[in-house]
């Protein structure tokens, strides 16, 4: 039987410091940027369980 894909963005070196430092200076997301990152998290946590 395959082995089951791992869905996920894994981020190294430069790229991952980069994102990062954009996360610690964007704390305050507008309604819209909330809604869609909770989309994303329930999307993300149903593929897990899968």
């Amino acid at each position: 039987m395959a082995k089951p894909l791992e869905t996920g963005l894994e981020l190294t070196g430069e790229d991952a410091l980069r994102f990062h430092r954009y996360m610690e200076g964007h704390e305050e997301l507008p309604q819209r940027g909330r809604e869609m990152l909770q989309v994303a998290i329930r999307l993300a946590e149903k593929e897990q369980l899968q």
